[in-house]
């Protein structure tokens, strides 16, 4: 049996899910503009053990949407896993945010292109095909006409994800769809998480770290004028 909670706040979505064996038991999440990841992740995921009438103690395994996305939301998801797997002594899956967007659409006919908002101009993007074996490792992406267009030449590709508004106002092609308002969920991590703790596929929660891809830079305060 696997009971595994999984983290997801790589986004705006803060994002919370209880399965068992691979099935959804709850999801407790919430989009907000304000990034409250801080206040309501400990929040979120005491509730939903409350909701299930269950125990951290009984937690078979902890899955975390490792990035890349916001650096501030990863470095809070990162620190609420690391405090779980270390005071229950419980094992840790990481799962690439990208591949788990992935993974919840199933296209049969396409190419998958999960995109995250990066900064201006730029995207975190990664290609897969329909098996979901990787075509594009993830990576940021500098957004030009020309992005993935071999690729657009000979296949169809589906865009999704919170960079896709970006990437569509520059990518035009005939094979290129677009579908709008996809956010990262921990609900897409529950098949993956559920694979990997049969295979006993776990990381060292003493040193992993999120998948940043960029280095961090803080934006520049204004300063109160008295």
């Amino acid at each position: 049996m696997s009971l595994i909670l999984s983290i997801e706040t790589s986004s705006k979505n803060c994002s919370v899910s209880l399965s068992k064996d691979g099935v959804l038991l709850d999801t407790i999440e919430e989009h907000s503009e304000s990034f409250s990841h801080a206040e309501n992740l400990h929040f979120f995921c005491e509730k939903i053990i409350k909701k299930t009438n269950l125990s951290f103690s009984k937690i078979d395994a902890y899955a975390f949407s490792q990035g890349p996305g916001s650096y501030t939301g990863l470095r809070i998801g990162a620190a609420a896993i690391k405090g779980f797997a270390f005071c229950f002594n419980k094992p840790v899956i990481l799962i690439s945010t990208l591949k788990a967007m992935a993974s919840s659409h199933k296209e049969t006919d396409a190419l998958l292109c999960p995109l995250l908002d990066s900064r201006k101009g730029e995207v975190y993007m990664a290609l897969y095909d329909s098996n979901m074996k990787t075509l594009i490792e993830p990576h940021s992406h500098v957004i030009s006409k020309r992005s993935l267009f071999e690729f657009l030449q000979e296949n169809k590709i589906c865009f999704f994800g919170t960079g896709c508004e970006k990437l569509q106002q520059i990518v035009s092609h005939k094979n290129g769809y677009f579908i709008n308002n996809i956010f990262p969920s921990s609900k897409y991590l529950i098949d993956l998480a559920h694979f990997k703790y049969s295979q006993e596929d776990f990381s060292d929660i003493s040193d992993f770290e999120p998948l940043y891809l960029k280095e961090f830079i803080p934006t520049k305060q204004k300063k109160n004028l008295i």
